[in-house]
């Protein structure tokens, strides 16, 4: 029996009354449903990382993070996934500093993932704020897989707890599913076999 995929859901925003609580718990129970996964929600709000104000890039600062601090837990929670989903919203046709900060903390733990995206707002529906993370995941060595699921909030339809509840997201999300968990199983051997 293969050994299972870690998965982490990393909710980007950090607002008050933020819509991607209930699209990260929505994501997140999609991939619960997959047997080969473990999942795991990274919420921001929880992970208060300082600002990235070392000399040092974060390739070589993460090596000397002290144990049992912030940055050296977010470190090894990041090597511990095989890959990531990013929930984020849309401000000002980017994705929010919180999760460009995440993402600047370490280099090496993100290296040979794959990348998924859940992003949400207006008439974009976010889709401005993955095409740029696509930029800075590439850049992190990541792969970032092609479906994505972009939520409009005007004309939103979603169950009591927030989620979507429409059918269109639902595919999209199978799609997202399907493509990250393939990615993740063909990193996790590339990772293994040939090591950096």
């Amino acid at each position: 029996m293969e050994p299972k995929l870690s998965i982490g859901v990393i909710l980007a925003s950090v607002r008050e009354g933020r819509r991607g609580e209930a699209f990260a718990h929505w994501i997140h129970a999609k991939l619960v449903e997959r047997p080969e996964l473990e999942v795991e929600l990274f919420d921001l709000k929880e992970w208060a990382l300082p600002v990235y104000a070392l000399r040092e890039q974060p390739g070589i600062a993460e090596k000397s993070y002290a144990e049992g601090t912030l940055e050296r837990r977010w470190a090894e929670k990041v090597k511990s996934c095989d890959g990531f989903v990013f929930v984020t919203p849309e401000y000002n046709h980017a994705y929010p500093g919180s999760l460009k900060n995440a993402l600047d903390q370490v280099y090496a733990p993100w290296n040979y993932k794959p990348a998924a995206f859940v992003s949400y707002g207006g008439f974009s529906a976010g889709a401005r704020a993955v095409e740029q993370l696509r930029l800075v995941v590439s850049e992190l060595r990541m792969v970032p897989v092609r479906d994505e699921v972009n939520v409009r909030l005007i004309g939103f339809t979603g169950d009591e707890r927030g989620w979507p509840s429409d059918g269109l997201n639902a595919k999209k999300a199978e799609a997202l599913v399907n493509d990250l968990v393939w990615w993740a199983r063909v990193t996790k051997e590339g990772r293994a076999q040939h090591p950096r």
